[in-house]
């Protein structure tokens, strides 16, 4: 009569989110762990050593085209042209006329890039080195190329330089708050997971949907650990809202109360037991229960487990004891409320 049904009683899912409520600090706590972990890493990942920087400079070089017979100058130079050029006689070595010895061919090509976006008579000149002054002294040395080039060649009537910026740090793509983001997610999931592997494997008994998955032993009730009299006068000056816990236990007291007592006066004799008090030898203490009609075994609130219930419901049965019903003691009447969704000291029909 009293084996465990796991697999037919299923999870409580109220039960599990108002405990989890009662933990949100925890989870809070590891989300924002997380999203500093996130942008942690992150940062340190992305931190580029002073060797690695990259510096970029830019100019803006008008092209004034000479027009030939067919007026087809024009296509000549687009953008794959201008690369080309840069990187050849007779604008490289004039680049390198203007830069010091120090300085070599495959740097300088390397650090060049020629685009025409849009207009074909605007060019854009970038250099990208590791080092702000490489960097300028290159895209100057490249400026004042151009310029010779544009009074050298017959397909132009002059190039100048109608713009220039200076060496800037480049900067990546900072995607610090995505880190931050994906770092608070998976720990907030993480938090979770591991919060809903807990409370599954975690079957103690709190209310009377625990004490139903492992036995079929009647649930009779709860019990508080204080005292359930009359309210006094100076107990009148208690605020409501404590007034109303105090009536609340009071109520569910008086349930468990009613409960023993009809018990008692239908099955004779009952004994109120504790699986959690035994200090007299096991023989004298089932013996004492199977001198009685019955027992009621009182569980203290949340710190007996399911398996431990069932088990000790399996010895006082094995041992000849009839056990009469079970009793959650020390109850929390706040969790309570919560879980039952309505002011327990009041009737169902009551407002």
């Amino acid at each position: 009569m009293g084996g465990i049904r796991y697999a037919d009683a299923g999870m409580d899912m109220k039960k599990w989110m108002l405990l989890l409520i009662r933990k949100c600090r925890i989870v809070l706590a590891a989300a924002a762990v997380g999203a500093i972990l996130g942008g942690v890493v992150y940062t340190v990942a992305h931190t580029v050593p002073e060797s690695e920087r990259e510096y970029r400079a830019v100019s803006k070089v008008y092209l004034d085209f000479a027009a030939d017979e067919t007026g087809q100058v024009y296509q000549e130079y687009n953008g794959y042209t201008w690369n080309d050029l840069m990187v050849t006689d007779p604008i490289l070595d004039v680049t390198m006329s203007y830069l010091p010895e120090d300085y070599t061919k495959e740097e300088v090509m390397a650090a060049t890039e020629a685009t025409i976006l849009s207009d074909l008579r605007l060019l854009t000149v970038t250099i990208t080195t590791n080092d702000g002054e490489h960097t300028d002294a290159i895209l100057a040395a490249t400026d004042r190329a151009l310029e010779e080039y544009g009074n050298t060649a017959k397909e132009f009537i002059q190039i100048q330089t109608i713009q220039t910026t200076q060496a800037q740090l480049v900067v990546a793509d900072s995607r610090l708050v995505q880190a931050v983001l994906i770092g608070l997610v998976i720990a907030l999931a993480a938090a979770l997971l591991g919060m809903l592997i807990y409370y599954v494997l975690d079957d103690r008994i709190l209310v009377a949907s625990d004490v139903k998955q492992v036995t079929d032993v009647s649930f009779i009730g709860y019990t508080f650990d204080k005292n359930m009299g009359e309210i006094s006068a100076s107990e009148e000056r208690i605020p409501v809202s404590e007034r109303k816990l105090f009536l609340s236990e009071q109520r569910l007291q008086g349930d468990y109360d009613r409960a023993v007592a009809y018990l008692k006066e239908s099955c004779g004799d009952a004994a109120e037991i504790s699986i959690l008090q035994r200090d007299e030898d096991s023989s004298d203490h089932f013996r004492k229960a199977r001198e009685v009609y019955g027992v009621i075994l009182k569980i203290p609130y949340g710190k007996v487990h399911g398996t431990y219930l069932a088990y000790q419901v399996g010895q006082y049965q094995v041992q000849g004891c009839n056990v009469l019903g079970i009793a959650i003691e020390n109850a929390d009447m706040k969790f309570l409320r919560r879980y039952y969704g309505r002011a327990i000291g009041k009737e169902p029909w009551q407002s």
